[in-house]
């Protein structure tokens, strides 16, 4: 049964509905700076400036997916989530919190899917290679799902064509992190004032 509710992680001292694709330069390099030393499981800061760079990158290209699935250009770049929820997530952040969304809040254009996540649209361009930690000993292969773009009403096909249980619970097995979720992607500039915190 696919769940009917999101979930947004986030890192507590910064509040939700973030994207950091949205800093200056300058302040990336301040937030850098800041968390590179971080004790997370998935330190993206250590990877320093260049790792933005192509986290930028992989933004503009769900940006033209979204423009080609819908014919117009979102309100926004998007903040992230999960289908359902995928609490290891919490583990990203030093104080990590999370915030449940039930998707009757949203209309169908505001929020997509995609699996595993939306960085496949640069490493299937060779833009970036995932670190093996995300897949273990697997190499990353392109496969025609990688290029999907999904909507809610368009889950429960998505799920018989690709067969994204057994994925996910392979993935799941394995002690994946990448792969053991559908990932979300919120395009609603104002949900910050709709959701209270």
């Amino acid at each position: 049964m696919i769940p009917s509710f999101l979930t947004h992680y986030y890192e507590a001292e910064r509040g939700p509905f973030k994207n950091v694709c949205d800093l200056s330069d300058e302040e990336l390099d301040h937030l850098i700076a800041a968390e590179k030393e971080a004790q997370t499981d998935f330190n993206r800061f250590a990877l320093g400036k260049d790792f933005f760079k192509i986290r930028r990158a992989a933004d503009d290209l769900l940006i033209q997916k979204y423009i080609e699935k819908f014919g117009v250009s979102p309100g926004c770049r998007p903040f992230y989530a999960v289908l359902g929820e995928f609490d290891r997530t919490l583990s990203m952040y030093r104080d990590g919190r999370s915030i449940r969304l039930e998707m009757s809040l949203f209309s169908r254009e505001q929020v997509t899917f995609m699996y595993p996540d939306h960085f496949v649209l640069v490493w299937s361009k060779g833009f970036y290679t995932p670190p093996p930690a995300l897949f273990g000993s697997s190499v990353y292969s392109y496969e025609p799902v990688h290029d999907c773009l999904f909507t809610y009403d368009e889950l429960p096909e998505a799920f018989r064509t690709y067969s994204f249980d057994s994925r996910i619970a392979l993935a799941t097995r394995k002690d994946l992190w990448v792969s053991s979720y559908i990932e979300a992607h919120i395009w609603d500039p104002d949900i910050r004032e709709e959701i209270r915190i």
